[in-house]
């Protein structure tokens, strides 16, 4: 599982406020933003100032994606039979020749 920030990210653009402003106004520090730029973890503690600052909740600042889905690759060639379409899929489904 990974988490994203974008959430965070589309937030503060709506809210015209850029990172520097979300620090002061949380008190956070220079490490947690840098740390969710790179989408790594941050405590609890530091997502709860987030969203009294932000007036929100968790999950309008943050999203855990499911990285362990397998992909699966399938080829299609195009009626020519000359050029290749190398697609990843994902395991729960994807093209059905439809």
């Amino acid at each position: 599982m990974t988490v994203s920030y974008n959430k965070l990210w589309k937030l503060l653009i709506d809210l015209n406020m850029n990172k520097t402003q979300l620090r002061k106004a949380a008190g956070l520090s220079t490490n947690i933003i840098a740390k969710m730029s790179k989408n790594d973890s941050i405590s609890m503690d530091s997502l709860i100032r987030i969203c009294r600052a932000l007036h929100c909740d968790v999950g309008d600042i943050i999203e855990i994606i499911d990285d362990t889905a397998q992909l699966t690759f399938a080829d299609y060639v195009f009626d020519d039979g000359t050029n290749l379409l190398r697609v990843a899929e994902k395991a729960q489904g994807g093209y059905n020749g439809e």
